[in-house]
Formats: C-alpha cells, sequence, structure tokens
C-alpha cells in the first residue's frame, strides 16, 4: 500500500513538473471588424491621341537654270556705267534671293537658279543685237536686261518682238522705247528722258528764266531728251528756243556752245553721256556760258564728277540716284552690300540694275518661274513694288516705271565727312525727292499701240 502511495506521489510531482514547463496558453483575440472596401476610383479618364503632325514642308525642287542676257556697253564711253548696272543687278539678285545660291552658285528666284551671260555691244547697236540673238539662239536665254546704250536699247525692242520676250531697260533713257518704238515685251525700270527734264524744267521756268537752248548728244538718248524737254518746258509756260545735236565722238564743242550762247536763251540743258561731259564743261567754262547763262545738267557719276562739276559749286540740278538722297531698306542694304563689295558707295546707275532684279524677281515670283512672254509681260504690267529710290510703278499700258527723281544742290566737290582721307561721295543737300507718281510722264504711244494709253488711268 505504500508503495502504491509512492508512486501516484511521484506521477503527480511529474504532472505538474510537466505543466509548469509548457507555454500558457494565449487568450485568443477577438477578430478586428472586417474595414469596409474603399470605393473603387473611376478609371483615369483617356487621353486623346495627340494629333498626327503633319510633315515638315520640304523645299520644292529646283527648276531648270534660268539665264538672262544682260546687254552692257563694257567698252568705250560709258563703260562706267555698264559696270554699276551689272553690279546693281547682282546685287539685286542677292537681295530678293536673300542671298540662297544652288551648288554652283547661282542665286536662286522662284526656285530656279539664276545665271547671267553678259555681253559688251560696244555702243553699236548692231553689235547688241547680234549679241542678243546669239543669246537666244545658243545659249538659251529666257530674258533680255540692259542696255546702257539708248540707241543699242531701241534696236533691241525688235529682237523682243520677234522672240516675244521681255526686255527689261535698265539704264538707257530714252522715251521712245516705250513710245514709238514700243510692244509688249519691252519694259523698263530706268527713268525716261521726260522725268529727267520735268523735275527741273518746273524749278528752271520759275525761279531762272523762260527761254531755253539744249546741246544733246546726236543719238535716241539726245533726240528723246529735246522732245521731253520742249513738252516741259512748255508745259511750265517756258519755250525752247534752240535745240542743238553734237556727235558722241565730239571733243571740240565750241561750234554748239556758241551757237547757244547766241540764241540768247536764258538757260542752257544738257543732254550728255559719258566722258565726253568732262570735255564739254571744259569749254563751256573757256567760252563763259557758265557766266552768261544758267546752265542745267543732270548730276552724273561719283567718280568723274570733281573733274566734271568742279565749277558747278552751289548749283542746282537733277539727279536720276544718289545714295545720299534717299533712306529706306532697300536702299540701306544695296550702300551696306556696295561698299563691303567694292569698299565704295553705289554710283549714278547701280540702283537700276538692282531694280531691274527686284522686278523680274517679283514678276517670276508670280509666273511661278514661267518666262515666258505673255505670261512674264502680263505679271510686270501694273507692277508695283520697293526699290532703292523708293517705290516703283510700272503702267500697265505703256510700260514706262514711274519713280521718285532728285533735285539736288552741289555744296563740295571732295567731301570727307569721316576724316579717313577718302572722298566719300556725300557732294549735295538733298533740295527735293518727287513721288513715283508726281511727274505726271506723257504716254507717247503710236498706232498700233496708241490705244493702250488708256490702260494707264
Amino acid at each position: 500500500m505504500k508503495k502504491l502511495v509512492t508512486i501516484i506521489s511521484a506521477l503527480a510531482v511529474l504532472a505538474m513538473l510537466i505543466s509548469a514547463c509548457a507555454p500558457a496558453a494565449t487568450p485568443t483575440a477577438a477578430p478586428e471588424p472586417t474595414k469596409a472596401p474603399e470605393p473603387t476610383k473611376a478609371p483615369e479618364p483617356t487621353k486623346a491621341p495627340e494629333p498626327t503632325k503633319a510633315p515638315e514642308a520640304t523645299e520644292a525642287p529646283l527648276g531648270e537654270v534660268l539665264k538672262i542676257g544682260q546687254i552692257t556697253s563694257a567698252s568705250g564711253a560709258m563703260s562706267l556705267y555698264s559696270q554699276q548696272q551689272t553690279r546693281g543687278f547682282e546685287i539685286g539678285l542677292e537681295y530678293v534671293s536673300g542671298g540662297k545660291k544652288d551648288a554652283e552658285g547661282h542665286y536662286i528666284v522662284a526656285s530656279r537658279p539664276i545665271e547671267v551671260l553678259i555681253g559688251d555691244d560696244e555702243l553699236n547697236p548692231e553689235k547688241g543685237v547680234q549679241i542678243a540673238r546669239e543669246f537666244i539662239e545658243k545659249d538659251g536665254v529666257e530674258i533680255l536686261q540692259g542696255p546702257v546704250s539708248s540707241s543699242v536699247a531701241v534696236a533691241l525692242t525688235t529682237v523682243a518682238l520677234e522672240n516675244q520676250m521681255v526686255l527689261m531697260i535698265d539704264p538707257a533713257a530714252s522715251a521712245f522705247t516705250t513710245g514709238p518704238n514700243f510692244n509688249p515685251f519691252v519694259f523698263r525700270t530706268s527713268r525716261t528722258s521726260y522725268d529727267d527734264t520735268l523735275i527741273i524744267a518746273k524749278y528752271l521756268v520759275e525761279n531762272v528764266g523762260k527761254t531755253f537752248a539744249h546741246i544733246g548728244v546726236d543719238n535716241a538718248f539726245g533726240k528723246g531728251s529735246g522732245v521731253a524737254l520742249k513738252f516741259a518746258v512748255e508745259k511750265f509756260g517756258g519755250q525752247l528756243i534752240a535745240d542743238i545735236y553734237a556727235p558722241l565722238e565730239t571733243t571740240d564743242f565750241t561750234p554748239y556752245i556758241q551757237q547757244a550762247m547766241d540764241s540768247g536763251a536764258d538757260c542752257l540743258f544738257l543732254t550728255w553721256s559719258g566722258i565726253g561731259y568732262v570735255t564739254l564743261f571744259q569749254q563751256l567754262a573757256d567760252l563763259g556760258a557758265l557766266e552768261e547763262m544758267q546752265v542745267a545738267t543732270g548730276y552724273g557719276d561719283n567718280a568723274s564728277f570733281a573733274a566734271v562739276y568742279g565749277a558747278a559749286i552751289g548749283q542746282i540740278g537733277l539727279n536720276v540716284y544718289h545714295y545720299t538722297a534717299v533712306s529706306n531698306p532697300v536702299n540701306d542694304f544695296l550702300t551696306t552690300r556696295h561698299l563691303e563689295l567694292y569698299g565704295e558707295p553705289p554710283d549714278l546707275f547701280t540702283a537700276g540694275g538692282m531694280a531691274s532684279a527686284i522686278a523680274l524677281a517679283a514678276a517670276l515670283e508670280k509666273t511661278g518661274g514661267v518666262t515666258k512672254g505673255d505670261v512674264l509681260a502680263a505679271a510686270l504690267e501694273g507692277l508695283t513694288f520697293e526699290g532703292p529710290k523708293g517705290t516703283y510703278h510700272i503702267r500697265p499700258g505703256d510700260h514706262v516705271c514711274e519713280q521718285p527723281m532728285n533735285i539736288l544742290k552741289l555744296v563740295d566737290i571732295n567731301p570727307d565727312t569721316d576724316g579717313d582721307g577718302k572722298n566719300d561721295y556725300k557732294f549735295f543737300e538733298t533740295v527735293y525727292v518727287s513721288e513715283y507718281n508726281e511727274l505726271d510722264v506723257p504716254c507717247t504711244l503710236v498706232d498700233p499701240y496708241a490705244s493702250r494709253c488708256s490702260m494707264n488711268k
């Protein structure tokens, strides 16, 4: 019995030890309340697809090279004017093209590279016609530009008509090309003889005297100027009483000057061109004509100015273009580029060459580069554009180019306004600059084109 008790006691102790070593029971936590589900977010709106970008415009492919035949007088008495013509035309192409060139270095206008071919007419109308025809037939020229000589310009009007090709005249000034010798393919950016005489005649009649003598070169330029002078002087109440002509090659002007002095005219108007001007003025001074009569003419090129006009300080005269007489963006470009390229400012006919390039480019942009005579002519008729002299307008009927003209006073023969020891050609005070449409140049067309004058209204 005692043994049984001992066994039971031992078992009891063992049970207590096992219980002590076992981990205490963890009370079961109450379950957390179930969270309400979060509200479902509305789906992000689908972004509209970005519009497809239009492909960047690609440059139009270049068309064929457009060849322009430029007729000049690179040799002879008017070579300086030809240089001005060609320089101005080249700078004009740079201006209208924005300086853009093709791989061969041609300026691009209306998606066509422009190549300028230059020919020397030697002041000979037959030579000028020969060169123009060779340009067209052998070289594929599509437009003619120039010349310097009015006699050559008159001859070239026939070539333009035969080939139904635009001839853009500059710097030749004879009114005959857009008068009696007109045809629908002849245009000009040059002024006419009427511009010269109208701008100065009013001033002289009102301020000097009413009777006029005229010495002109015996060619289309001089004869045209004589006709225009008579018209202008009579329009303002004066009279042309002696109309005198001498050959371009004249070196002794004595008989012509004497004839003018013997007429008793108050004013002597001169129409000359080239280096003969120097001799003419020297002999006018030697014979006393400058003291006896009011001698008036157009102020010429910068290079020969001191030699020609040395006796004319204080005189007032007409001027086609001088770089100091106007201020506009086109003239600023011309002056800046000319100084950069040639170390001197632009001269008398540089502006005309540039104006021709601007007018042709504007028409070519209209036609999309098409040069067919009737198409290009239609684009040029009535064209108004901005050039180095200001506003220009090509009349639709007779193709006269209306443009500003200058009255200037000569104040210095050898100006050096910046003190660098070089003549800067700032010879003048500007007296007056006309509006482009102020002078009312007459329409001088004859049959079969006379009826076109009404198109100018």
